[in-house]
């Protein structure tokens, strides 16, 4: 009994994915500065999405726009790991400032001090 032909795996194609709105992720370093978006950048490559820190301006429109918003607020211990997504440590001002400023959107914000 012979088995069907399968195939080669380079001969099936795969539609190339484009993001939609919903997987939309934004990483917000809590610290305000080029070296909060050089870690929020890091982040951003691993999980497909775009970096931007407190500072930046036009951070409430990306936020709006976003379906997902990760804040990256390292803890001490956080920064010990030596992940290069956790050297930017904020102030306690600049995260009131991002707390406040994020309120209306926490249904779809998640905040992160340490690596997963």
């Amino acid at each position: 009994m012979s088995s069907p032909t399968r195939p080669a795996p380079s001969d099936v194609t795969v539609p190339e994915s484009r993001p939609s709105a919903e997987d939309n992720v934004l990483v917000v370093a809590a610290r305000p500065d080029a070296t909060g978006l050089a870690a929020a950048k890091v982040l951003a490559d691993r999980v497909g999405g775009e970096a931007t820190h407190a500072g930046a301006t036009g951070l409430d429109a990306a936020v709006r726009s976003a379906a997902k918003v990760i804040v990256l607020d390292p803890s001490l211990r956080a920064r010990l790991t030596r992940d290069p997504a956790f050297t930017a440590k904020a102030d306690p001002a600049a995260r009131r400032d991002l707390i406040n400023r994020l309120a209306p959107y926490q249904d779809r914000v998640r905040w992160m001090s340490r690596p997963a």
